[in-house]
């Protein structure tokens, strides 16, 4: 803000030319005194300038507990992204195009939300309702775990669904959500792993509950959990939900598999679960012949899980622009984001699909090549 102002300026009296004095003659005449200038102006220029640059720097420097989500990219997953050995793979001309956001990793100043506000393809939420009560680098942590998973399940999807067998090699507990102010809050963060409850290994999410609410209210449980590769026990108070003892957290088993074929993904710094869809459908692509796109990209966002349903990501209005301003003509989505995804799509058709087997037929009615049910089990070239 710029404060632009001016001093006063004063006319210049004279008299009148051939005035006559006293004694008849003409004489000089002594022109009146030039007030000084007021500084006034000045000094409210001066405040006012100071004030200004004063908002300035607390909007630079005062950060608000918010989450900026806005477009990010389109990526083809071409075979510089993911690529597959071990077995016959097929060009292809079209591309399924995975789908980001770019979200804000610390609390944004108030110039950046501020004008995050303005924009109507940017979404503004309260951290804690996309962190919950994690830190930026703890959901960071787990994003990344997220991602590395949603590969895995994205493989183990696709490989069975055109024959293959992939056998189950191990599982893991993993912590994926927290209560706020609950009784582990602090003390167990999202990601880590459980290996024991008191001691006692657990192999599912499922075994973990029942050792916890054998215990009471009040009582001590001891959890034995990997965190950044480190083992360590953790013992926790437990809390009351109604009469049942509870740790205020929720688990998830995440699956290893022995995969038939060797397929490698590489997404670089990009995060999370919401690319599984993409990922399960370009790697049928490599391994089919034909055109499973029909020959053009398209856009597909979704998470995936081990049965093939799709699960919703989040920030699909910021994808749908996304896509849009890429040249998508066809975008896949969950079903139970399709409405969002409609809103910012423009001419872009939207189609929703709770299933991998809907995302397959929903390609093949858009001109792409259709899938075999049940295939044999492919040879190896």
């Amino acid at each position: 803000m710029t404060t632009i102002f001016a001093p006063e300026t004063g006319a210049t009296m004279t008299d009148q030319p051939g005035a006559a004095d006293a004694s008849g003659g003409h004489g000089a005449t002594t022109p009146p005194a030039v007030p000084p200038r007021r500084r006034w102006p000045l000094v409210v220029g001066l405040t006012g300038l100071a004030v200004a640059m004063a908002v300035v720097a607390v909007m630079a420097l005062v950060r608000v507990p918010y989450v900026i989500i806005s477009p990010g990219d389109a990526t083809a997953l071409d075979d510089r992204v993911l690529s597959v050995s071990g077995t016959r793979t097929y060009d292809h001309r079209g591309e399924v195009l995975f789908l980001t956001v770019r979200i804000t990793n610390r609390d944004p100043n108030l110039w950046r939300w501020l004008f995050a506000q303005l924009d109507d393809d940017v979404r503004v939420d309260k951290r804690e309702q996309v962190l919950g009560c994690a830190t930026y680098d703890e959901s960071g942590r787990f994003n990344d775990e997220l991602m590395q998973q949603s590969q895995d399940v994205a493989k183990e999807v696709a490989l069975e669904r055109l024959g293959y067998e992939v056998p189950e090699r191990s599982a893991r507990v993993l912590i994926v959500g927290s209560e706020c102010d609950g009784p582990s809050h602090g003390q167990l963060l999202l990601g880590d792993e459980i290996l024991a409850v008191d001691g006692t290994a657990v192999a599912s999410a499922e075994e973990v509950r029942p050792l916890v609410v054998a215990h009471a209210p009040g009582e001590r449980v001891q959890l034995t959990i990997r965190r950044d590769g480190d083992e360590r026990d953790v013992e926790v108070r437990l809390g009351r939900n109604g009469d049942d003892a509870f740790l205020g957290i929720s688990t998830q088993t995440f699956v290893d598999w022995d995969f038939p074929v060797d397929i490698s993904i590489d997404t670089l710094r990009v995060s999370g679960p919401s690319a599984g869809l993409a990922f399960a459908l370009a790697i049928v692509d490599d391994l089919t012949p034909g055109e499973l796109t029909g020959g053009v990209p398209v856009a597909v966002t979704g998470s995936i899980a081990a049965d093939g349903s799709v699960g919703v990501v989040g920030g699909v209005e910021q994808k749908t622009v996304t896509a849009r301003r890429n040249g998508a003509r066809l975008m896949i989505v969950p079903a139970g984001e399709a409405a969002a995804a409609r809103r910012n799509a423009g001419e872009m058709k939207v189609v929703a699909v709770d299933t991998f087997d809907d995302a397959l037929r929903a390609l093949a009615k858009a001109g792409g090549t259709p899938v075999p049910a049940a295939p044999a089990v492919p040879q190896d070239s």
